[in-house]
C-alpha cells in the first residue's frame, strides 16, 4: 500500500513538474512582451465602407511617411485612400504639445469581407514594412471596432516574416492584432484571412477578457509611457461607426 501511494505521489509530482517546463517554455504572448508603436483602427462604416486610422504613439512622427503609408495601405488594396487627412489630435483636450499626435483618416473598401468574416491582415502589415527606415514600426496595434470573431477567425499566425496574435475584447467590442514585424520585405509577408481548421478553444478565448480599464494599465506597464496609454485608450474607447 505504501509503496503504491509512492509510487502515485512520484507520478504526480514528475506531471506537475512537466507541466510546469511546458509552461515555462511556452512563449508568452505579444500582449505581454510588446509595445506597439503604431495604432491602426478599422471601422465599418455603415456605407460598407472601412474607415481607417493610423495613430503613430511617437509624438514626432515624420508627416510624409505617415501619408506614405496610408497610400501604401490602399494601394495594396488596389485604390487610392479616399478623403485621406492628415491632422494633429489633442489626446487629452488639455491642449498640451506633447499631448499631441498625428493621426492619418482615410477610407477604403476590402480590409473587412463578409459570410464568412474575413479580416485582411496582410495589405496593412506590408503597407509599414517597407518605406523610410526612421519611420518603421516593427510592432503593430490592429484593432477592427465592432467585430467578434467566429471559429476560423485568425488567432495566431507566424512565420519567418511576422508575427500575429489576437485578442477579443467584449466591452468595447473589438478584435484587437498584436503583430511583430520580423522582417521588413513586404512581399514575403501573407498572413490567411481564416484559418483552415478551427482552434479548440472557444471563439472568444483567444486571450485573457480584460476590461478597458485593464488594458490601459497594462500598456502603461509594458510601455513606461502615460502618453503611450492615452493613445491606446483613444484608439480602444472610440466608438464604431456602424449603422
Amino acid at each position: 500500500m505504501l509503496r503504491r501511494t509512492a509510487v502515485a505521489c512520484l507520478l504526480a509530482f514528475a506531471s506537475a513538474s512537466l507541466a510546469q517546463q511546458a509552461a515555462e517554455e511556452r512563449p508568452k504572448s505579444l500582449f505581454e512582451t510588446t509595445s506597439p508603436e503604431v495604432f491602426v483602427t478599422v471601422t465599418e462604416h455603415a456605407t460598407g465602407a472601412e474607415i481607417v486610422e493610423i495613430t503613430p504613439k511617437a509624438m514626432v512622427y515624420p508627416r510624409e511617411a505617415l501619408q506614405a503609408q496610408a497610400e501604401r495601405l490602399a494601394a495594396e488594396l488596389s485604390q487610392r485612400p479616399r478623403g485621406l487627412q492628415l491632422q494633429s489630435v489633442d489626446i487629452d483636450g488639455s491642449g498640451k504639445p506633447e499631448m499631441r499626435f498625428l493621426r492619418a483618416t482615410f477610407a477604403v473598401d476590402g480590409l473587412i469581407e463578409r459570410n464568412p468574416l474575413r479580416l485582411r491582415l496582410t495589405p496593412i502589415v506590408r503597407a509599414f514594412a517597407q518605406g523610410d527606415p526612421a519611420a518603421f514600426p516593427r510592432v503593430l496595434s490592429v484593432l477592427f471596432q465592432g467585430e467578434v470573431p467566429d471559429q476560423r477567425t485568425i488567432r495566431r499566425f507566424r512565420s519567418s516574416s511576422v508575427r500575429v496574435e489576437a485578442l477579443f475584447h467584449e466591452d468595447p467590442r473589438a478584435i484587437e492584432y498584436r503583430i511583430r514585424i520580423e522582417r521588413p520585405e513586404p512581399q514575403a509577408i501573407s498572413i490567411p484571412d481564416r484559418a483552415v481548421d478551427p482552434p479548440a478553444s472557444a471563439p472568444t478565448a483567444t486571450g485573457p477578457r480584460r476590461s478597458g480599464l485593464w488594458l490601459v494599465v497594462s500598456f502603461v506597464i509594458a510601455a513606461g509611457a502615460a502618453a503611450g496609454a492615452l493613445v491606446y485608450s483613444l484608439v480602444l474607447r472610440r466608438p464604431t461607426k456602424r449603422g
